[in-house]
């Protein structure tokens, strides 16, 4: 906990609270990917800024009296987030210091809306400039770039896996490469989930591209 938490400030787990029903978040996830794959939400915005998708996967299951938990990054003015610290045992990278939160997302949010813009301009050239091939390895690098960085912010009280791979999602499927085995809800399955995230953290890439190479494929 960080020193400047206030106290009386509740620990957020979506799936203690009373409203939360198995099977609910998943059924939101389903109503939020048929958006976006039919063109009627902005994959580029949501990719940079989750907070509108947070808000819709997790609304009304926060604290009661902490509804700002959901759609706001740690580290935002609000009494029990600006100081609220996360953390994954056995990896100290995971969970920025909540003070530097909200900067950091403006960097990310600048960093996905600029490699966006370069993936559509590389979208647009001709098969014999760029093949298709090329195309598809480069968003696919791109989504996981963005993936782990997202994951190692860890930017929400709670939902940050959910919102990760949903960016995947975003950013592959503004190209057409939908993933038909890479859930948002639930979790996927370890092995090899976590084992993918600590190899590409410790600069081997290849495995987690290529698992989700194969997520893209039918």
């Amino acid at each position: 906990m960080h020193p400047l938490h206030p106290i009386g400030c509740p620990d957020w787990e979506y799936k203690n609270h009373p409203n939360y029903v198995p099977g609910d978040i998943l059924s939101r996830v389903i109503g939020i990917v048929h958006d976006l794959r039919r063109g009627r939400t902005d994959s580029s915005h949501l990719a940079s800024d989750t907070r509108p998708t947070h808000t819709r996967m997790f609304h009304d299951l926060s604290p009661q009296g902490h509804e700002y938990y959901v759609g706001h990054y740690r580290g935002e003015n609000f009494r029990c987030l600006q100081y609220y610290t996360v953390g994954i045992m056995g990896d100290p990278s995971v969970g920025l210091d909540p003070t530097l939160v909200t900067g950091r997302m403006g960097q990310f949010e600048r960093l996905v809306r600029g490699g966006l813009a370069a993936l559509d301009q590389a979208s647009q050239l001709p098969r014999v400039q760029v093949s298709g091939q090329q195309k598809l390895l480069c968003a696919l690098a791109f989504a996981c770039r963005v993936f782990e960085l997202f994951l190692r912010i860890h930017p929400y009280a709670n939902g940050n896996g959910h919102m990760a791979r949903f960016i995947v999602w975003a950013i592959l499927g503004r190209y057409g490469y939908w993933p038909y085995r890479w859930p948002i809800e639930p979790r996927p399955s370890d092995p090899p989930y976590t084992d993918l995230i600590k190899r590409y953290r410790a600069g081997i890439h290849a495995p987690l591209e290529i698992y989700i190479l194969h997520c893209i494929q039918r």
